[in-house]
């Protein structure tokens, strides 16, 4: 009955060892190491698992030797009255047993995982600094082409500026040059048109006056002639008229001969009745008004 109690509280520790190795593989999986940054990625390519396990910043190998408490054991086994040999015998199979099951899986397994899953997250680390870096590179290069890009177009609008004015400069020195020359041909056709303008009115002034002088000459003798005929006419008319008066004259000195008739009443009767009717009509026109 005195070995399965001292082998219980050695199998209690080995399962103490387990679960703390358990706790530091779940701390270790979970948090990256405190010293980790992205230059150690490089490394993680170039190293087999065993160094990666070795050389890591996580959990070290380790065996049953390094984690148990052999010496206490051996106090244990030997106050439970084992003898040395066989309390050698019982911590080495312990310690055999220990490394078979757990430790060299440990070591292969959890620490090597560990170390890779704490890699990966270095990887992932530095994949989002260098991502983010691109991406704040890619920016400022993107900032840098829009100012450039902004100063290449001020730049442009400027020389665009400069090459306008320029071309309007030249633009006006012609087209005061264009407007001096047709301003001189303007004179020069304004005193031709003057000159030709005053020669027809010469000519119409000299055509307008020799007709009016033609016009007024056969009014003068139209009028000349037409006098001629009116004198002659009144000549007649005179002449005529004279005549008439002497005739008249001579009859006026005739003697009058007196005729003498009677009247009878029924002719009085009928001179009355003119004069009764034109008093009717009178006083029927005096009751209308």
């Amino acid at each position: 009955m005195v070995i399965p109690v001292a082998l219980r509280g050695i199998v209690r520790s080995t399962w103490r060892v387990r679960a703390f190795h358990g706790a530091a593989v779940r701390r270790t999986a979970t948090e990256p190491p405190a010293g980790a940054t992205s230059e150690d990625i490089p490394s993680f390519f170039n190293k087999l698992p065993e160094k990666l396990i070795l050389e890591s910043n996580g959990m070290k190998p380790t065996t049953a030797e390094n984690q148990l408490d052999t010496l206490r054991y051996y106090k244990l086994l030997r106050a439970e009255g084992f003898s040395t040999k066989q309390t050698n015998y019982i911590i080495q199979l312990l310690l055999s047993v220990l490394n078979e099951q757990f430790f060299d899986h440990y070591n292969s397994r959890f620490l090597r995982n560990m170390e890779l899953e704490n890699q990966s997250h270095l990887f992932h680390a530095a994949e989002s600094e260098l991502r983010y870096s691109i991406q704040n590179s890619r920016e400022s290069a993107i900032n840098e082409q829009s100012l450039q890009l902004m100063k290449l177009n001020r730049e442009l609008h400027v020389c665009r500026d400069e090459l306008n004015e320029l071309l309007i400069n030249l633009l006006q020195k012609d087209s005061r040059v264009d407007f001096s020359d047709h301003k001189s041909e303007n004179t020069l056709l304004q005193r031709d048109i003057n000159i030709r303008l005053r020669d027809c009115n010469n000519r119409i002034g000299t055509k307008i006056i020799g007709q009016i002088k033609f016009e007024i000459e056969n009014l003068r003798w139209q009028t000349t002639r037409s006098g001629l005929f009116a004198v002659l006419i009144l000549v007649f008319f005179i002449m005529s008229g004279a005549s008439i008066s002497r005739r008249i004259a001579a009859e006026h000195d005739k003697p009058m001969e007196v005729v003498l008739h009677t009247v009878e009443p029924e002719e009085r009767e009928l001179d009355d009745l003119p004069l009764a009717d034109e008093q009717l009509l009178k006083g029927a026109d005096i009751d209308d008004l």
